[in-house]
């Protein structure tokens, strides 16, 4: 299995030069392709300040990120646009418009990225998310797991290969986390997807390939199944 993801020396310092936060500190890391990686951590110990700089939400202080041949690390603002709109990401708040429908919530995944798509497909990711009811709704109305299963139809509404997660279910009560992991199980068993989801929550760990723990802005372990 060849790799996806790539870090080399992946280090990110916060605050000024004279009283600096090292969030990430000199992190090495290879994700292959097609794998479920959990990474795990106490709050404050970088997991997520990781993930947003392997989602080009962030950059580096130093080091090397390259995923799927991009490198990050020296991406102009450009091509780290391009970059986004070929991922998908999924948050813990969910970061739906309010203003939008359920249906226009999802469109705007691809719109974000330059894409058009056919309503249909759309559509097609609500009802197999269980959401057919739903489509017309004002987010607002939605229950917590509703929200979170739209914002993952949000993310996959243009076909990525990689996604990234982020607390996916820490706003979620146990039926909807258990949905929501049931999602992610069958976008990488039936689809292949590569996923890559930050927790503080030891449960994902029967999910994952490989499950990774963080403290204090390092990685001391990694445990492959």
């Amino acid at each position: 299995m060849s790799n996806l993801i790539n870090l080399q020396g992946v280090t990110k310092r916060y605050g000024s030069s004279k009283n600096p936060v090292l969030a990430v500190d000199n992190i090495d890391l290879s994700i292959p392709k097609g794998s479920f990686t959990v990474i795990l951590g106490r709050s404050g110990s970088g997991k997520s300040t990781l993930l947003n700089l392997m989602a080009g939400l962030d950059k580096i202080t130093t080091g090397e990120i390259v995923i799927d041949g991009v490198d990050l690390s020296k991406a102009n603002a450009k091509n780290l646009a391009k970059y986004r709109s070929q991922i998908g990401i999924i948050f813990q708040f969910y970061n739906l418009l309010p203003s939008l429908n359920t249906l226009d919530n999802v469109r705007m995944g691809a719109w974000a990225g330059g894409k058009k798509i056919d309503e249909s497909k759309a559509v097609e990711l609500l009802t197999t998310l269980g959401l057919e009811h739903r489509i017309k709704a004002n987010v607002k109305t939605l229950s917590g797991g509703e929200k979170q299963r739209v914002a993952i139809a949000r993310s996959l509404v243009s076909d990525p290969n990689l996604i990234f997660c982020d607390e996916p279910t820490g706003a979620l009560d146990s039926k909807s986390e258990d949905q929501v992991q049931q999602i992610l199980i069958d976008l990488h068993q039936k689809q292949g997807k590569t996923i890559v989801l930050v927790t503080h929550n030891p449960e994902f760990e029967n999910l994952a390939d490989t499950v990774i723990t963080m403290s204090d802005g390092k990685i001391v372990n990694i445990k492959t199944k």
